[in-house]
């Protein structure tokens, strides 16, 4: 499938720079993702289309889900892995992923200012956004969902039993990002590209393999799960 070709050319970009010493630094998503509709485009015009029909259909269920997601934290996978993960309880796991944040935000600052996309309200008076962003941070690619993914990506190598459980959550943790009429379908999607090269980077990155490794044995730990995962399909 094409999603998947592009995905698969992403990540080959991103390991090997990784692999030639990128002493640190953040991957460059510009290089990496597609551009974002036109302007006026057919795609674009049908993209607002979708954020409004989206917006038809919310429920107040709907709404409050999504502005709970809202928060960049892991810990809003704790519908996969129950009430044993909590900062308080993680403090290793707690601590890879605030670094994590921090992270993702300085990877996609740059593709943001580079695309200058506007958001979904500023382009349609009729878009009615659950919450209101700053307004110089860019549509493109959605920061939120980067860091779903990012974090995602890390997650499923620490704890590959649940891992369609949390890219499943990913998915609807992004997905409320149009739910709260602040981002198009393709904002998503660069954002799901975006985390899964920043993801599958840093589990090659040395700079981030002991607290990777404290955080995996910590949550493992915690969820009474062996130290070494099973090497059949995930649960």
């Amino acid at each position: 499938m094409m999603r998947m070709t592009i995905l698969g050319l992403a990540l080959s970009l991103a390991l090997s720079a990784a692999a030639s010493g990128s002493g640190g630094s953040t991957p460059d998503l510009v290089a990496v993702l597609p551009p974002p509709p036109a302007a006026g485009s057919l795609a674009a015009q049908h993209e607002l289309q979708t954020v409004l029909g989206v917006q038809a259909s919310r429920t107040p269920a709907d709404e409050a889900a999504a502005r709970a997601d809202n928060e960049h934290s892991v810990f809003r996978f704790a519908d996969v892995f129950g009430s044993s993960f909590e900062a308080a309880k993680l403090p290793h796991t707690a601590a890879l992923f605030a670094r994590l944040v921090i992270y993702d935000k300085a990877a996609v600052k740059p593709a943001k200012i580079y695309w200058h996309h506007p958001r979904p309200p500023i382009v349609s008076a009729q878009v009615q956004p659950l919450a209101q962003e700053k307004a110089d941070d860019w549509s493109y690619p959605s920061g939120h969902a980067t860091l779903g993914y990012s974090e995602a990506v890390l997650l499923a190598n620490m704890v590959p039993e649940k891992r369609a459980a949390i890219f499943a959550r990913a998915d609807l943790y992004a997905q409320h990002r149009v739910v709260m009429g602040v981002h198009f379908p393709s904002d998503i999607e660069a954002g799901r590209l975006a985390g899964t090269v920043i993801g599958a980077d840093l589990l090659h990155d040395p700079d981030w393999q002991a607290d990777y490794e404290a955080a995996r044995l910590e949550l493992r730990a915690a969820l009474k799960l062996p130290t070494t995962p099973p090497k059949d399909g995930p649960g």
